[in-house]
């Protein structure tokens, strides 16, 4: 079994046992936290309420022969035993009583069993170190080390078949010499989903959401964030109010993305100075009218001037579409140039930094590798289509299999463009300084995401290689 699901695995074996309830994974701290205190609970109260019904019923046997004084001998250690068991259920349902017992971890990014002060790595422990104490009504797993003796688990005597099978699972957790995939317990994702998942990390991780599943944390109040999050960004940036919208959104960044506008800005960047310039003063000119709101004559034509340096030898067919798009007449962007030139002049009348921004994006296309690179940058446009899917799965507008089916062609045309995790982050970073316009802290804070996922053990960057075969895994 691969070791993304050999903590499913060990919670499996304890379902409906004594044992079941006794662990938590906390995925954060990457630590399972191993509660004693149910058994201890389990067995005393058990060993009272036999204890106390058994002198309940010799005292009433006794009371009905009229032995009344050999009766209260017999009752009132009864009732006094019931009544201890009443209030241990009371303690551990109503007080913070269960905290009294130290939790036994393991710690799997520090390889170690820790008990208050007392820690064993991983590389001390042997099989003979997990030695069960069976008694009457109740088996218990001890680790018996020179230096920790530690109950792990209780079961009851008849569940023996699940106590050897939890046993060997948590030796298995133990004796494995790497455990990444246990760091994405809580997931349950298959090594194809984490790969995909990765794909789309760096847009997933700046914005606050984990990367360790499609949909929202766990927890009833982190989900609740990330819902009400995904919303939010889904509107604003993306305009996306409702399903068609967040599709039409997704279909958008696949079919064309902003890496069309790099393409077009490579191309202008590589013009002679003197078209660069002339677009320059054009583009300045128009969105200065823009801001100033002064759409009268001569808007209109300086627009279709700098549409037509714009586009270069296309520049007369995209100029031609100018007036119908103004005016919004029907059909004017269906056509791929009325298309991709709406998109242009909604950025242009609706965005006012874009043209500072396509201003910096044409100074740093000058640089002819950069400019060579260009084509490379599908991972930009992918990357946070990837991430759309999942904030409408997260709002309940996809289900699951609708997402997984459509990410799956996106992640195969990611693997085929790059050749390493490596490699698809540095494409990232260069797509989305062209995007912005400029480096600046917001830049300087997608650098560091890039490195803290490439140094992270739980990132999927390391948990699944980069040449997986990219083929359905899931049920």
């Amino acid at each position: 079994m691969g070791q993304p699901g050999q903590l499913d695995a060990l919670e499996r074996a304890v379902e409906g046992t004594l044992a079941e309830g006794a662990f938590e994974f906390d995925g954060e701290a990457a630590v399972l936290r191993i509660d004693g205190s149910p058994i201890l609970l389990t067995g005393w109260s058990l060993s009272l309420g036999i204890g106390g019904v058994t002198l309940l019923l010799t005292g009433a046997v006794l009371s009905l022969a009229g032995l009344a004084d050999a009766a209260r001998w017999a009752l009132a250690p009864g009732a006094l035993m019931f009544g201890t068991v009443l209030a241990l259920l009371t303690l551990l349902r109503f007080t913070p009583v269960a905290a009294l017992w130290p939790e036994l971890e393991v710690r799997f990014t520090d390889r170690a069993l820790v008990h208050r002060r007392t820690r064993v790595p991983f590389g001390e422990l042997r099989p003979e170190h997990l030695v069960w104490k069976n008694g009457r009504f109740f088996r218990r797993l001890y680790v018996r080390h020179p230096s920790l003796r530690r109950q792990v688990a209780g079961f009851f005597e008849a569940e023996e078949r699940q106590a050897a099978e939890f046993q060997r699972r948590l030796w298995e957790l133990i004796s494995a010499p790497d455990l990444p995939g246990v760091l994405t317990h809580g997931a349950g994702l298959t090594p194809v989903q984490q790969w995909i998942i990765g794909a789309g990390a760096p847009y997933g991780a700046v914005n606050g959401f984990r990367i360790d599943r499609l949909g929202t944390a766990p927890g009833e109040t982190a989900a609740a964030a990330d819902r009400r999050t995904a919303l939010e960004l889904l509107q604003d940036p993306w305009g996306a109010y409702d399903l068609e919208q967040l599709l039409g959104a997704v279909n958008w960044l696949v079919q064309d993305g902003h890496r069309a506008d790099f393409a077009q800005d490579a191309e202008l960047a590589a013009r002679p100075p003197a078209e660069q310039e002339e677009y320059a003063e054009l583009l300045r000119e128009v969105d200065g009218l823009i801001a100033r709101d002064m759409l009268e004559p001569p808007f209109v034509e300086r627009l279709i001037a700098l549409v037509r340096v714009r586009y270069g030898d296309r520049g007369d067919a995209y100029a031609g579409l100018v007036p119908p798009l103004l005016r919004d007449e029907p059909g004017a962007d269906l056509s791929e140039q009325g298309a991709e030139l709406a998109q242009f002049l909604h950025r242009l009348f609706n965005d006012r930094g874009h043209a500072a921004e396509e201003l910096h994006r044409l100074k740093t296309l000058a640089d002819p590798a950069l400019r060579a690179n260009v084509g490379r940058f599908l991972i930009w446009d992918y990357g946070r289509a990837l991430m759309l899917y999942r904030w409408g799965h997260m709002v309940g507008w996809l289900t699951e299999e609708y997402c997984w089916e459509r990410m799956l062609p996106l992640a195969l045309d990611i693997q085929r463009r790059y050749t390493s995790w490596h490699d698809m982050a540095t494409c990232y970073l260069q797509g989305r300084l062209l995007w912005s316009g400029g480096g600046g802290q917001a830049q300087d804070e997608y650098d560091r995401l890039i490195g803290a996922l490439a140094a992270e053990p739980r990132s999927p960057w390391n948990i699944v290689p980069w040449g997986l075969d990219l083929t359905r895994d899931w049920a």
